[in-house]
């Protein structure tokens, strides 16, 4: 069920020590910098690593943990993103013609390990009124596990499941600690705000009938989509900015087939409202159309911006830093959308179909 790879066979490149803390180190995996226990992990060594946003089970070798959902977090000055262990947790370790596992496997279904993802409210309240399906509501209890939404929509909810356009992918950019390669291209980039809300995806596909062609319009959660006007964010944006008449003029005017936008809404309810905002607002990250896919950030933003959709705020256009704790630290910085400190930023090429989030 994981669209990503949340638990992987790694190895160690270093251990640094940290000052003061004789038992613990900062262990190098890739991009990635992780706490961890002297005694058990050492440079050189491979390890199951286990990335943010894994949801670990109930299981003997993750007891200790007071919390199953891994996060980022800070420690003796020290940022640890992920947690790894030893080979010694799997369950093929022991197996008596040896370890079947090698360098880079992926053992997110060999240990049980799941994906946490935000829930949106359209998630936590599926059928109800203003929701997508007219079935009865789920306990919230069940409703904030990532398995059992999916489960919902893939095998109950059918109309839910079936509901998102499959010509259009879901969001979610690669973290750059798993692609540091990125750093590597001599070339520039456009760096752009990561903002901090609820993900959404607005679409007009031309539906040809005898008599000329009309168009379906899609409302869409991060994971779902919408089929009825109700009180979310989601319905606000889509009539606040008109997007039905602009999506189908752009659509019309350009001859495409469809025509699509992707963005974060901020607003009251959304995140704690960080951004102080009295209304929703749309920050568009993606337009993508039948033809020519994904378009580069600065062609798109100048199309939508004049038709009043506002696009995420574009930091600087330039080359990169060349390794990951540097890219982290030109991650960090303030809003441009208010007086707080920014999510982290996305980075993409020119043309806009290479891109990561450095968070």
């Amino acid at each position: 069920m994981a669209d990503r790879k949340l638990a992987t066979i790694r190895r160690v490149s270093a251990v640094d020590d940290i000052p003061k803390k004789d038992r613990i180190g900062l262990a190098h995996i890739d991009g990635w910098t992780v706490i961890v226990q002297k005694e058990q992990i050492h440079a050189g060594d491979l390890v199951v690593f286990c990335e943010i946003d894994s949801i670990l089970p109930d299981a003997e070798w993750c007891s200790f943990l007071k919390d199953h959902r891994i996060k980022t977090m800070k420690m003796a000055g020290c940022l640890s993103q992920g947690i790894a262990f030893p080979l010694s947790i799997l369950p093929v370790y022991s197996a008596p013609d040896g370890l079947y596992i090698s360098e880079g496997d992926d053992v997110t279904e060999m240990l049980g390990i799941t994906k946490w993802e935000r829930p949106d409210a359209t998630d936590l309240d599926l059928g109800n009124k203003g929701g997508t399906s007219g079935k009865k509501k789920f306990p919230k209890w069940l409703m904030k596990y990532g398995w059992f939404r999916w489960f919902v929509r893939k095998f109950i909810d059918k109309r839910t499941a079936k509901g998102f356009p499959d010509f259009v992918s879901k969001t979610d950019e690669v973290r750059i600690q798993n692609a540091p390669w990125y750093l590597d291209k001599d070339q520039e980039w456009v760096m752009t705000e990561k903002v901090d809300g609820q993900s959404g995806t607005f679409a007009v596909k031309k539906t040809h009938k005898t008599f000329g062609s009309k168009y379906e319009s899609f409302i869409c959660s991060r994971n779902i989509r919408l089929f009825n006007p109700d009180n979310s964010s989601y319905w606000k944006v889509w009539e606040k900015y008109d997007l039905e008449t602009i999506l189908e003029y752009l659509c019309e005017s350009m001859h495409y087939e469809w025509v699509c936008i992707q963005g974060e809404i901020i607003g009251p309810g959304i995140q704690g409202n960080k951004y102080k905002r009295t209304e929703p607002e749309l920050y568009v990250f993606n337009f993508i159309t039948d033809r020519d896919g994904r378009w580069a950030s600065a062609d798109a933003k100048a199309l939508l911006e004049p038709l009043g959709i506002p696009w995420v705020p574009i930091i600087a256009v330039d080359t990169l830093p060349k390794s990951v704790e540097e890219m982290l630290k030109v991650a960090h910085g303030n809003s441009r959308l208010a007086d707080t400190l920014r999510e982290g930023l996305v980075c993409r090429t020119l043309d806009g179909k290479q891109s990561f989030k450095t968070l």
